[in-house]
């Protein structure tokens, strides 16, 4: 929505041979008038649904029109150079949009069709535009316009509504074809919002020292429109004309060109950090703990992929000797990532046992084979890696599973296409016990608020942990910078400090032109509270005992055998 908040116009002089053809005001008043057409690019919003999910999915794209009015005073810096400052009104009125998937619905005629259903979320925004611009002269008539404007909101408005897209005759709750779902103030806009601007203007004397500038601009917002979780950026183009006239009784004489500094301007390159909390400090407190960790007895694949992905952990023949589950650590989802494993681990100890195995797809995957392929994939692995004998294995294909996850999004179509393991004993996919020391830290998380002053656009940033010996944690990018970094005491490795150490943290960013500049480092404070201290001390301690609840089938009461 750069659009919204565009910068106001800046003169320019009509130039030949490098001079003006006629004497020039140090100083001109205007007025301005602009007409705006953006399109929005999404980072991420989540659609609002109070009653419903936390969220009916991410905004893919938008578009909005506007215009801006308002007034301007301008200053020759030199003979070539004009600096602006302007303020004025702008308003725009647009939508974003999320394009849902299509999902099976009776036409009107009774037949099952594709249909979609659209998540819309319109607005209006009034706000204030104050901006400083800098215009140089490329030709007698042509100027060329470049700066920063910064945009704050005074009125904004927003309604999010659920449209259905096809077939024509597809009806909503109520039978209508667009629902309201929410509306009034739904964002959360940035106090301030900055934007760039870049643009062309053409000038038209109209007598004495007064200027007709039809313009044309593009401008782009750096930043996100909204603050949170999500928000959205937008590229503008503006169409207008500015009205400018010299000062009566101004200094009329003719502006010489500045001195030559032969001296190199110094680096602005300034790196600020913030932390929440303020004071960094970490306590980490060991506890016995013992966990029933769940495995799921399905394997999910990739779209129109019948090869087990990456993301499931695989051994060779030669590896499937040293497995033990009371080797896994890490979460829940770690674990099960295992689940071919374990369960081929746990055939080999219980010979009577067997396998079914079948495969389903989901309604956007066309080949009647998918399923089967991906049941006898698991099959393969089973076999010629755990040994298990064939006909212990038995594989099966399908369409939908039975009481198929529903599909208007991505995560209903991707829980579709799985593998189910089912064994002749619940044995094989019962829940894996383990014992281990949890460690946990106090506050769980700290997040970090990177910042910079600079006067070129930043290429990379990093924020570093160390130890008193090494690099504990890293955080890298390039621009543009981040907001905010949540960061879980966690090294790179992924484990928390196991006894004292001293560490520290430092932010360093590398500009354009390869300058570089960093904050020093600045202490964090780790202290410990091992279970060897407290056996010592005979301090009370506390076990921690994880069970998972019970999970029922969709739109069942029932106990399933599993659990």
């Amino acid at each position: 929505m750069a659009g919204l908040f565009s910068l106001l116009p800046i003169t320019a002089q009509q130039r030949e041979g490098g001079r003006d053809p006629a004497p020039q005001s140090p100083f001109r008043i205007g007025l301005y008038f602009l007409a705006e057409s953006e399109v929005f690019r999404s980072d991420e919003i989540d659609l609002i649904l109070p009653g419903y999910a936390p969220s009916c999915g991410r905004i893919d794209d938008g578009a909005g029109s506007g215009w801006h009015v308002g007034g301007l005073v301008d200053y020759a810096l030199t003979s070539t150079l004009r600096l602006q400052g302007s303020l004025g009104l702008s308003r725009t009125t647009g939508s974003l949009r999320h394009r849902g998937s299509l999902f099976p619905v009776r036409s009107g005629g009774g037949e099952v069709v594709n249909g979609r259903v659209d998540q819309v979320l319109r607005f209006s925004a009034t706000g204030l535009d104050l901006a400083a611009l800098g215009a140089y002269p490329f030709s007698t008539s042509m100027t060329g316009l470049f700066g920063l404007g910064l945009w704050t909101r005074l009125h904004t408005e927003e309604e999010q509504v659920e449209v259905a897209i096809e077939p024509d005759d597809l009806l909503l709750t109520g039978n209508v074809r667009e629902f309201d779902v929410i509306n009034g103030v739904l964002l959360d806009y940035r106090p301030v919002v900055p934007h760039l601007l870049a643009g062309l203007r053409y000038n038209l004397p109209i007598g004495g020292d007064s200027w007709l500038s039809p313009e044309l601009r593009a401008s782009w917002t750096p930043i996100g429109w909204t603050s949170g979780d999500g928000s959205w950026r937008t590229l503008t183009l503006n169409l207008g004309a500015s009205l400018r006239f010299g000062l009566p009784g101004g200094d009329h004489r003719e502006i010489p060109p500045p001195q030559v500094d032969t001296l190199e301007p110094p680096v602005v390159l300034y790196p600020e950090i913030r932390t929440a909390p303020e004071v960094v400090q970490v306590e980490i407190t060991e506890y016995d703990s013992t966990e029933a960790l769940p495995l799921l007895d399905r394997v999910f694949f990739e779209q129109n992929d019948a090869a087990i992905p990456e993301r499931y952990h695989r051994l060779t023949l030669r590896q499937t000797t040293g497995f033990s589950t009371l080797d896994l650590d890490g979460p829940t989802l770690d674990v099960y990532h295992d689940v071919l494993n374990v369960v081929g681990l746990r055939m080999t100890r219980q010979l009577d046992a067997t396998l079914t195995v079948t495969g389903y797809r989901n309604s956007r995957e066309q080949d009647t084979s998918l399923g089967r392929r991906r049941a006898e994939s698991i099959r393969e692995y089973l076999l010629s890696v755990w040994e298990i004998a064939p006909e212990r294995v038995t594989v099966l294909g399908a369409g939908l599973p039975p009481n198929p996850a529903f599909e208007r999004g991505e995560e209903g179509l991707r829980e579709n296409a799985m593998a189910r393991l089912e064994g002749s004993t619940p044995n094989l996919t019962v829940p894996i016990i383990r014992n281990y020391i949890q460690r946990i830290a106090t506050p769980p998380s700290l997040t970090f608020y990177p910042r910079v002053i600079a006067a070129e656009p930043i290429a990379s940033w990093s924020i570093d942990i160390d130890t008193d010996t090494e690099l504990w944690k890293r955080f890298e990018g390039e621009s543009p910078l981040p907001e905010e970094i949540s960061w879980n005491w966690k090294s790179d490795s992924g484990s928390l400090p196991t006894i004292p150490l001293n560490l520290s943290y430092r932010f360093g960013v590398v500009d354009s032109s390869g300058n570089r500049a960093e904050t020093g480092r600045r202490s964090i404070y780790v202290s410990m509270n091992t279970l060897q201290e407290k056996l010592i001390n005979e301090k009370q301690d506390t076990v921690i005992e994880s069970y998972s609840l019970l999970l029922f089938a969709y739109n069942s009461p029932e106990v399933s055998r599993q659990d």
